[in-house]
């Protein structure tokens, strides 16, 4: 009987004493940041140590160290680079290894020797459960790759957390214990948002973040943020503060003895005296300016960005300066991730208009200037005078700029900017502003700018779609799972006609299928979604093949839903057929060929019109059709954009000319996917970004 000697590891200790020629451990098999850790030669510790990543014992990759490990260069020689890391595309090639691998563990050898670097858990990872980790952080990582919150949105966040946190202090009888009073309240602003600010002091070494209870006749829960300063008219032990309250307390004009039971507790509290002053934003703004750089520690400039995106935004002011200023926005496109363009007008008699701001929410939009354009307003001379020059600057249309979260929906405030620096702040009416769909509304967004593709933020647009479809992207509804190793992928066409002509070819070419093929049918949750599930239920009790029925939210391609779509299937190979086509017969022996073809290239799918002919229009082979490994297609997806439509001509598949295949004539198209020029520009850029 065969025996495998036991592995022999590198010692994790730097000790000299230890013996052995070499040191290193690997800390971690991360699918995103790659295989890492570090190694060295313990009679040469500033030299570069070639390595081996190992399957089994063959080798996979080499690499090398090289990179700074200041934990362990520390101890070795000034020149040492012990770090080394194998990049995270070899989870990919991991995942493409041949079946009777998947058993095989997976380390990291000394070049040349017997030595292997000691894994994480002390026992090296087999393939299969790398494999399995990688394909479970690219499923994971599908629809979440959101902007990271600003200061503001984060310490917000935070605030509403704490205030509901606090809720749980309603039911308690609180007292004001005599040893519990941490600090005093002088000043108080409520701003336009329903924050309440205040500044005053607490004893040195509160927390700068607490929930807490404002006792003012009821009980109002709240999240307090402080941040400390020093005030040499207060004794050592304690700082003064300026506050922030998340809260649905109202102050009152006058105040009298009140309590701001603090802690999760309500053990501690604020004070409120009768000298407690209710200020204006000009008063508050103008001491905030005149303590911001004596706060202590990063909440001060959380709650500066707070406090900029509120500030000198008092609505219902139709002048500046003294100045009558009027205006309106008629349109209010909102795109979110990118900002919003607008139409609108905007006069002023006595003062040029310059540039225009955006108030949605929290976010604070910037009219780019170079984008900006006037035109004469006619229909305005009416209410404002016969003069022609007073309305020939007063229609505007403005891209404006600025991280426009997904779901904002206050009624914005416009400021209107004037040639001398003063402005006024107009209220927006809560009707104009509405999220555009860049497809169905395409058109609309081509009449406001035409040139748009041309305009100097088009590439922050390209930007904030990606960004925002992959927000958006959510795992489709499983109506019925069959799992199988090879599958179809069959997308639904949106009209009831073509539908059943999908079916119907589907159940004709059941019985050729070999064994184990399944098919798999998406549909959307559109108006034929009754009629998908009557088809496939029919379908279903007349064949022997595992069937599968998913549906999704949008009416366009799953190309970004595939990779889910297998992991759940637990396919191995994969072809797909996208909306609006229907495989013939040389589509399904191709299809059939290409389920049983090893490797990972792919099998791309000749689309025809109905006389038969290459279709000219949408392309003839393009990511509507083809076949694949889905280990392949997982690690695609990693790096692969997003199309509004779900896809657009090749898709920006991985061209293997000398090893992909053609099937001629595989599929007819009844259906074609959404017309919109908008979508043509803006998918056709991203494919062509992608190809650089």
């Amino acid at each position: 009987m065969l025996t495998l000697a036991p592995p022999l590891f590198a010692s994790p200790e730097l000790s000299p004493s230890l013996g052995g020629a070499w040191r290193g451990r690997i800390d971690r098999f991360d699918p995103n940041g790659g295989i890492e850790g570090w190694a060295v030669a313990i009679d040469s510790p500033a030299a570069s140590l070639e390595l081996e990543l190992t399957v089994g014992g063959d080798v996979l990759a080499l690499g090398a160290t090289g990179l700074p490990r200041p934990d362990i260069d520390m101890h070795l020689t000034g020149s040492a680079r012990s770090g080394f890391r194998f990049d995270p595309s070899v989870f990919g090639r991991l995942a493409k290894l041949a079946s009777h691998r998947r058993d095989r563990q997976v380390g990291v050898r000394v070049a040349g020797t017997d030595i292997t670097l000691l894994p994480p858990s002390g026992r090296a990872p087999t393939v299969s459960e790398l494999v399995s980790l990688w394909r479970d952080a690219i499923l994971s990582d599908l629809g979440r790759r959101e902007a990271p919150l600003p200061k503001g949105e984060r310490l917000l966040a935070q605030l509403r957390a704490l205030r509901l946190e606090a809720e749980p202090l309603r039911e308690r009888a609180l007292r004001p214990l005599s040893d519990g009073e941490i600090g005093q309240i002088d000043l108080v602003h409520l701003s336009s948002e329903g924050q309440v600010w205040f500044i005053g002091w607490t004893k040195r070494g509160v927390e700068t973040e607490f929930p807490a209870l404002i006792a003012d006749r009821l009980k109002f829960p709240a999240g307090i943020a402080i941040a400390p300063y020093e005030r040499s008219d207060l004794s050592a032990n304690c700082v003064g503060v300026v506050g922030l309250m998340e809260t649905g307390w109202t102050p009152p004009s006058q105040f009298k003895d009140g309590f701001v039971y603090a802690g999760r507790n309500g053990q501690f509290h604020l004070r409120l005296t009768p000298q407690t002053r209710l200020v204006r934003a000009e008063a508050f703004t103008a001491a905030y300016a005149q303590l911001q750089p004596a706060l202590v520690g990063g909440q001060g400039d959380a709650m500066g960005a707070v406090l900029a995106s509120v500030a000198n935004w008092l609505p219902g002011a139709a002048s500046a300066g003294g100045t009558f200023v009027e205006g309106g926005v008629d349109r209010l496109l909102l795109i979110p991730g990118f900002g919003a363009l607008a139409e609108g007008w905007a006069v002023s008699p006595a003062k040029r208009v310059e540039t225009f701001h955006l108030k949605i929410g929290d976010t604070v939009l910037t009219a780019d200037e170079p984008s900006t354009s006037f035109r004469p307003r006619a229909d305005l001379q009416a209410v404002f005078g016969a003069a022609p020059s007073i309305t020939a600057r007063a229609g505007f249309a403005a891209i404006f700029r600025g991280a426009l979260p997904v779901g904002a929906a206050s009624t914005p405030l416009l400021r209107v900017v004037l040639e001398d620096g003063t402005s006024a702040v107009l209220r927006v009416d809560a009707k104009a502003p509405r999220r555009v769909d860049l497809v169905s509304d395409g058109d609309e967004v081509l009449s406001l700018f035409p040139s748009l593709r041309f305009e100097p933020s088009y590439p922050a647009l390209l930007s904030a779609v990606q960004t925002t479809l992959r927000a958006e992207w959510r795992e489709p509804m499983v109506l019925s799972l069959a799992p199988a190793e090879r599958v179809v992928v069959i997308r639904l066409p949106g009209e009831e006609a073509s539908l059943r002509l999908v079916f119907d070819r589907a159940a004709r070419s059941l019985r050729d299928l070999p064994e184990g093929v399944g098919l798999a049918f998406v549909a959307d949750t559109g108006r034929l979604r009754a009629e998908a599930l009557l088809r496939f239920e029919e379908l279903r009790e007349r064949a022997r093949a595992p069937l599968s029925l998913f549906a999704v939210a949008h009416p366009d391609e799953i190309v970004a839903e595939l990779p889910w779509l297998l992991a759940r299937l637990g396919a191995g190979r994969f072809v797909h057929v996208g909306r609006g086509l229907v495989l013939t017969n040389e589509g399904w022996a191709g299809a059939i060929r290409s389920l049983e073809r090893r490797g990972h290239f792919l099998d791309r799918f000749e689309i025809v019109d109905d006389e038969g002919r290459p279709d000219r229009v949408d392309g003839s082979l393009n990511a509507a059709c083809f076949g694949w490994s889905a280990p392949a297609l997982i690690e695609w997806s990693r790096t692969a954009p997003r199309f509004l439509r779900g896809t657009h001509g090749t898709g920006a598949l991985p061209d293997h000319a000398a090893f992909d295949r053609i099937v001629p004539g595989g599929a007819i198209r009844l259906e074609r996917p959404r017309a919109s020029r908008l979508a043509d520009l803006i998918d056709g850029d991203v494919l062509k970004g992608a190809a650089r």
